[in-house]
Parts: structure tokens; C-alpha cells; sequence
């Protein structure tokens, strides 16, 4: 398959170095020179690695808008409103949103919905994974199935510690993630799935106890696997985005310290129990109504 090669662009890059920020560039600034030096149909494939910065002002647009606005989504406040009002328009509209958000708002303003922060999360992430796998890109399709396996095996090792069901935090109905949902379940010692091949590694980095590091070993994972993927592409639209990942990677170190690795840890562990709360307490509902 022809690749563009970006030769000028590339060249201009600062080196990145997994433990250091100097020279790095500004995400958000990076962004704005991708999207006049690549090609149209480049750009759209690099635009999706954003999404999730989409997903989280989306909900804090179906929340009210108490929550900060992330300035690297692709959609405006405006965009997000002016779909919902297509959404209930009775003239046939065309949106403006990917599918898996119009979706997400569709539920959320049903009446008869139940607005369910955590099920609205689900489509959201799940969304932008399908949105990736479909891309045809082969970086950004093995990254997102490898980032997705990392994320899976992090929410099994920690619903077991927390003693929340895995099931409620596992992403995806594919042969990893119904293995991982199969050892949660199982009380008696697993077998760690040799495939994909790094998975055992996953397994190991998460016996680490002190959470900075083990948020070090992940993201060093990460790190080492936009290399291997990249190795021969180097000035593809896929080297690219494997730069754009590794910025961000550095962007976030740049901003960590033992104390705002306790706040992470403390965040994640509220996080997923009110999510799981929510989860049981609708299901209880349910059944009672039956």
C-alpha cells in the first residue's frame, strides 16, 4: 500500500527522549502544523487519535458543563449543541458528530433514559476504539488493539484488588478480554494468556506496588511498541503518529509528581467504584421491576 512520506516535516521534529520534555513541542500547536502540512485523508486518520479528548467533553457536556473543557478535541461546545439539536429535529439532518457520539446523546436525552455516567462512558471508549479498528491504518489499528489490551488487563489486576466486578470495567467482546473476564471469575490460580505476545510483560508491570512506577513501566510499554511498529516507517503519516503518542507521553511525565501520583491513584479508585455502584444498583432495579 503507498505511503506518503512527509521527508520536511519529520526532519523539524526535536528528538523525543522518554524521560525528558526538552524541546518538546506543544500538543495542541503540533496539531494545527499537521493539519496544514499532511494530506486530507492523513490528517482524518491522526484526527481520531484525538477522540478521547472528545469523549471527555462530550460528557461534560451531557453533564451540565461543570467539568474543564480539554482543548485537544476536535468538536466546539457549539458542535456537541448544535448535534443534539439535530438529534431532535424532526426534518432529517446530517450530523455532525462520529456515530458513536450521536449515539451517546441520543441515550443520554431519551426520557425514558436513566443517564448512566458509567454506560455512557462505555460507548464512548468503545466507540472510539471501533472508530480506530476501522480505520484501515495498520499503526493506528495495532496500537489501539494494544493500548485496549493494556487498559483490559490494568481494570482486571485492579477490580481485583478494589474487589469490583472486572466484568463492569473490561472493554470488548474479543478472545483477551473474554479470557481476562474468565480469570476474574475463576477463584482458582490462572494461567496468564501467552497472545498477543506481550501480554505476559502486561502482567508483570502490574505486579509493581508503588503506583508512579507501575504508571512509568506502562507508559514505557507503550513507548517501546510504537517503536517496534514503526521501526521501518520513518517518515510516514504512521511514524507520525506514533510521534504524536510519544508527545503526549512526555507531556504527561512532565506534569507528574509523588504527589499528584497519589491523587491519580486516589481519583482512579473513585472513579471505578461509583461506576461499579451504579452498575449493581441498576441492575437490583431491574430485576426488582421484573
Amino acid at each position: 500500500m503507498f505511503k506518503r512520506e512527509y521527508h520536511y516535516l519529520v526532519a523539524g521534529l526535536a528528538d523525543l527522549v522518554f524521560d525528558s520534555s526538552k524541546g518538546a513541542s506543544d500538543i495542541a500547536e503540533f496539531r494545527e502544523e499537521l493539519k496544514s502540512a499532511l494530506h486530507p485523508s492523513d490528517y482524518a486518520v491522526v484526527s481520531i487519535l484525538f477522540l478521547p479528548h472528545d469523549n471527555k467533553n462530550l460528557m461534560t457536556y451531557l453533564e451540565g458543563g461543570s467539568g474543564e473543557w480539554d482543548n485537544l478535541g476536535i468538536y466546539s461546545l457549539q458542535d456537541m449543541e448544535e448535534q443534539k439539536r439535530i438529534t431532535e429535529s424532526i426534518l432529517r439532518e446530517e450530523d455532525i458528530l462520529p456515530p458513536y457520539m450521536v449515539k451517546a446523546i441520543r441515550k443520554w436525552f431519551d426520557s425514558g433514559s436513566a443517564n448512566d455516567r458509567f454506560e455512557t462512558e462505555r460507548i464512548l471508549t468503545e466507540g472510539y476504539i471501533d472508530t480506530a479498528l476501522a480505520s484501515g491504518n495498520r499503526f493506528l489499528m495495532n496500537y489501539v488493539s494494544f493500548d485496549r489490551d493494556m487498559k483490559n488487563v490494568i481494570a482486571l489486576i485492579s477490580s481485583k484488588a478494589l474487589g469490583l466486578d472486572a466484568d463492569d470495567f473490561i472493554s470488548g467482546d474479543y478472545p483477551l478480554a473474554r479470557r481476562l473476564r474468565e480469570i476474574f471469575k475463576s477463584s482458582r490460580d490462572f494461567q496468564i494468556p501467552p497472545e498477543p505476545d506481550y501480554v505476559p510483560d502486561m502482567f508483570r508491570i502490574m505486579t509493581e506496588e508503588e503506583f508512579l512506577e507501575r504508571e512509568r513501566k506502562i507508559d514505557l510499554a507503550r513507548w517501546e511498541f510504537i517503536n517496534s511498529e514503526t521501526f521501518f516507517d520513518y517518515f510516514s503519516v504512521d511514524w507520525i503518529m506514533g510521534y504524536l503518542i510519544k508527545l503526549s507521553i512526555v507531556t504527561r511525565w512532565k506534569q507528574l509528581d509523588p504527589e499528584t501520583g497519589k491523587i491519580m491513584l486516589r481519583n482512579l479508585v473513585e472513579e471505578m467504584k461509583p461506576s461499579a455502584n451504579t452498575v449493581h444498583t441498576a441492575g437490583k432495579q431491574e430485576e426488582e421491576g421484573n
